[in-house]
């Protein structure tokens, strides 16, 4: 490399770097980071939203760097790109993987400039097919510079193979163009490219029709131009050109029920836009802004001119908009057809940073907007649906982190999933229907529910009346006899059908919580968890179901609680409500058990925060809490007999899971 070229090389981003130097500089001079910076979450976080109460916030993996797309693969696999390091990084089963794909064609990325590796697709028809876009180093008339270019390489185990360029976009990049992509239905790929900004003396690029800058381009799957684009045939511009007039594109997205095309838009101060994308339309820029310069400097004094198409959307201040999605999964109903958009900054802000929810009427127009995530001051730079029907979101940190928004009764908190388990909606076992009645199993029908109406858990276990028996007898106990006030037991009961998320459970028991003292309000709260309105002592006990729940074990601290206002019976049978109603949520939530139709409280969805309120658990006990009685026998059964009443009602039938005369599994599967 000649001297010449060399000089030129280190020229461009040094120019960058001091135009953005400028650009970031306020013009009086002073900070504007006083804002203290968080790092990223490192757990699952609850938060407030407008319409949907509360989110659960999980972070997926942590680690990355700069990350600007994703791509979801049909085996799970997410592709991240990672913009300075130019690398494509693969998240499988909840974990990034260390090794960074090979194979990714050179990138242009320079320190302090904001080029790199930028966007991921993957072929709709064949997702081993992936689509990258980055800023390429090129020579254009003996001169050093840098364009926009998409390769396409296919990906054979964890490689890209046969990677080519098949497009580089016409122009010279100045400003650092961004570059998103996005399929369409019919096949044909949608390819921003930005950079068109008049601070970086490229602002006429969009209104340019002899290069690609400030332009949403259409194309095949194989680079080429398709023969039905707006400017096909037109020799004054580029085959390629699908619209033009934008300054610097990052997000796009079809809209769910109309197909239109929506694209995110940077204005520099103020203006920043979201359009319905037309073939062959122009959107003004520079020509027409609502925007200012960097300095202060209106950027145009028309705002709007009747050639040009205007913004759907507008925002004053900026928000620096990244990546957007339309909601049209099932887990949030409240949100369906809401445009979800990244926000890089506020008001040219440090830690400003958040997702603009937006709200349309039946007309399209806009009503209102909600800011969420605004609490972990990050950078947005890309929201998408997932096909799971969560939202996913890229923070753009140095330590940044892919996001799923969840409704806030995913169970998220071992020995739960950081994974969504949706209740079962129809049962696996149906209930046994009366004409299907067997005499014996008619007789535990009238033993087990006198009063003569008996739900669904009963007829679906007298499936197996051996089962039935073994169930039944202690359920009373726990539910009707033991030696706990009401009010305890139903508080118990409750928190741990929360915790197990069974439904069926939780409506039988919410529905007669009032005849144990709890009105339908603290229901509600049960759920929620431990709070300043309940008493210190039912705090307690909302503790420890917790920590069995999560732990199978009590805490010290919780168990000498216990002891301020129970004697020995009332705590082994406030351990044993836990313990017996988590193992029943486990069957019944197994099987697919539905809340009977006579119960009138359902389980809580969007409107209460699912959360588990438990410390570590503590070392292995090496002594008994309560020593067991002398004599032969087991010792946990020598134990159980210190509560007399209970230890008669827990053997009432004889054992189901050990005795092989009743279970029907072999000794070995048992």
């Amino acid at each position: 490399m000649s001297h010449l070229s060399r000089f030129r090389c280190l020229l461009f981003p040094l120019a960058l770097t001091v135009a953005f130097a400028l650009v970031e500089s306020s013009a009086s001079g002073q900070r504007r980071d006083g804002v203290p910076a968080l790092p990223p979450p490192d757990e699952p976080m609850v938060l407030h939203t407008a319409e949907t109460s509360r989110i659960r916030v999980v972070p997926v993996v942590a680690g990355l760097s700069h990350p600007w797309g994703m791509a979801f693969r049909r085996n799970g696999d997410i592709l991240v790109t990672e913009r300075d390091k130019s690398a494509l990084r693969v998240i499988r089963n909840g974990q990034l993987l260390e090794r960074a794909i090979p194979g990714v064609p050179e990138v242009f990325a320079e320190a302090n400039v904001r080029a790199g590796l930028m966007d991921v697709a993957v072929h709709p028809e064949d997702d081993s097919m992936v689509y990258l876009t980055y800023s390429k180093a090129i020579q254009r008339d003996g001169a050093e510079g840098v364009t926009v270019a998409l390769a396409r390489g296919r990906l054979e185990g964890d490689a890209l193979t046969e990677v080519r360029d098949i497009f580089v976009a016409e122009g010279l990049d100045r400003g650092i163009a961004a570059s998103r992509l996005l399929f369409a239905q019919d096949g044909t790929l949608f390819m921003t490219v930005g950079g068109s900004y008049v601070f970086a003396d490229t602002g006429s690029y969009a209104q340019d029709p002899g290069n690609h800058f400030g332009k949403l381009m259409r194309l095949n799957d194989d680079g080429s131009p398709p023969d039905d684009n707006p400017f096909t045939g037109n020799g004054n511009y580029l085959p390629e050109i699908y619209s033009m007039g934008h300054r610097n594109q990052l997000g796009l997205a079809f809209h769910p029920e109309t197909g239109d095309l929506w694209a995110t838009e940077n204005g520099p101060q103020g203006g920043d836009e979201a359009n319905i994308i037309k073939a062959g339309s122009n959107y003004g820029w520079p020509l027409a802004s609502y925007s200012r310069e960097y300095s202060g400097v209106r950027v145009t004094v028309t705002p709007w001119l009747a050639e040009y198409e205007d913004a759907e959307v507008l925002w004053w201040p900026s928000i620096g908009p990244s990546g957007l999605t339309f909601y049209s999964g099932e887990h949030f109903p409240a949100w369906q057809g809401n445009l979800f958009v990244g926000s890089m900054q506020e008001g040219r802000l440090p830690r400003t940073g958040h997702i603009e929810r937006i709200v349309f009427n039946r007309q399209g127009q806009e009503i209102r907007r909600e800011s969420i995530l605004t609490e972990l001051r990050q950078r947005i730079r890309d929201v998408r649906q997932g096909p799971d029907g969560y939202l996913y979101v890229l923070t753009d940190e140095d330590d940044a982190v892919l996001l799923r928004i969840e409704p806030a009764h995913a169970i998220v908190d071992p020995p739960g999933s950081s994974l969504f388990v949706d209740r079962l909606t129809e049962a696996r076992v149906p209930p046994l229907p009366e004409v299907e009645w067997t005499d014996g199993q008619r007789a535990q029908i009238e033993r087990y529910a006198p009063e003569g109406n008996p739900g669904n858990a009963l007829r679906t276990l007298i499936r197996v009346p051996a089962l039935a028996d073994r169930v039944f007898p202690f359920m009373r106990y726990i539910t009707s006899d033991s030696t706990l006030p009401p009010r305890h037991r139903a508080i118990l009961i409750l928190r741990t059908a929360w915790l197990a998320q069974s439904a069926n459970l939780w409506a039988t028991h919410a529905s007669r919580a009032g005849e144990a003292g709890l009105p339908a309000d603290e229901v509600l709260r049960v759920a929620d968890g431990p709070g300043e309105d309940w008493s210190e002592f039912e705090t307690v006990l909302i503790k420890l179901a917790d920590e069995l729940f999560q732990n199978a074990s009590v805490t010290d601290e919780t168990w000498e609680a216990l002891t301020q206002e129970y004697d020995l019976y009332n705590m082994v049978d406030a351990v044993v409500t836990v313990n017996e109603t988590t193992a029943h949520a486990v069957l019944f939530n197994s099987l697919g058990i539905q809340p009977d139709d006579n119960t009138t409280a359902q389980i809580p969805t969007d409107d209460v925060a699912y959360r588990v309120n438990a410390p570590d658990r503590e070392p292995p006990l090496t002594a008994p809490r309560i020593e067991p009685l002398q004599g032969d026998g087991l010792r946990v059964g020598r134990t159980f007999r210190r509560h007399p009443d209970m230890a008669e009602a827990r053997g009432t039938n004889p054992g189901y899971v050990l005795n092989p005369d009743r279970s029907r599994l072999t000794p070995h599967d048992r």
